[in-house]
């Protein structure tokens, strides 16, 4: 997948300027840097949300995103929502359901779910689409420490299940180093990479020495 912001803004103020990226199939890329950088703003362009800017996107194939909060459907099953907007076969839905641990959720109503069942709902209906990008914008944000790590974990067994090309925002770097394979860091006005790091392992090899080892670089 290419990249390539020439230029995006709002109003008078430009936002992104001058940000080329290649991206390959099976790596997942952090992007990292302070609220307000730009970081959802370059997501919602790689996912054809936004249009307004200089450049174009190429070759990022079949695309998903999960936002911070779930847009899950609440008049339809939990089910139905993944069925309904993917195209994907109620077996195939009931076996996403097992594997984000949700076995028996396929009959219950968004708004019988905790934030965190919810968010998983939202990472199965994602899968369910069979991306070959997948586009996350801050995932785990307003989730307690621990909901967090079963969320990252899981997300790593699903990428190894459906393999996918990820782009993640996120602006905390234990995420970064947990799930990247390259790290890039926004900053400046307007925000350009001022920083890449790539990450040697794959993601499921590193232990948690090595995370913490990462930290102190990222």
């Amino acid at each position: 997948m290419k990249i390539r912001i020439t230029r995006k803004a709002w109003g008078e103020a430009v936002i992104l300027r001058d940000i080329t990226l290649e991206i390959g199939p099976r790596e997942a890329v952090a992007l990292l840097g302070p609220s307000g950088i730009g970081k959802s703003t370059l997501l919602r362009i790689v996912a054809g949300l936004d249009t307004g800017f200089e450049g174009n996107v190429t070759d990022a194939g079949r695309i998903a995103m999960a936002f911070q909060e779930p847009t899950l459907l609440p008049w339809r099953s939990v089910r139905d929502n993944l069925t309904l907007t993917t195209n994907c076969t109620p077996g195939e839905a009931d076996a996403l359901l097992q594997a984000v641990g949700l076995p028996d959720a396929g009959a219950r109503f968004p708004n019988t779910l905790s934030l965190g069942q919810a968010r998983r709902i939202s990472l199965a209906r994602a899968f369910a689409m069979r991306p070959d990008t997948l586009l996350l914008d801050e995932p785990f944000a307003s989730l307690d420490r621990e909901a967090a790590a079963r969320m990252l974990a899981l997300l790593l067994d699903l990428l190894r299940d459906h393999p996918a090309r990820l782009i993640l925002v996120t602006h905390d770097p234990m995420e970064a180093a947990r799930l990247a394979t390259r790290v890039l860091t926004l900053g400046g006005t307007p925000a350009t990479v001022q920083r890449e790091r790539h990450l040697d392992e794959s993601p499921a090899d590193r232990d948690e020495a090595r995370i913490m080892q990462l930290l102190t670089t990222l």
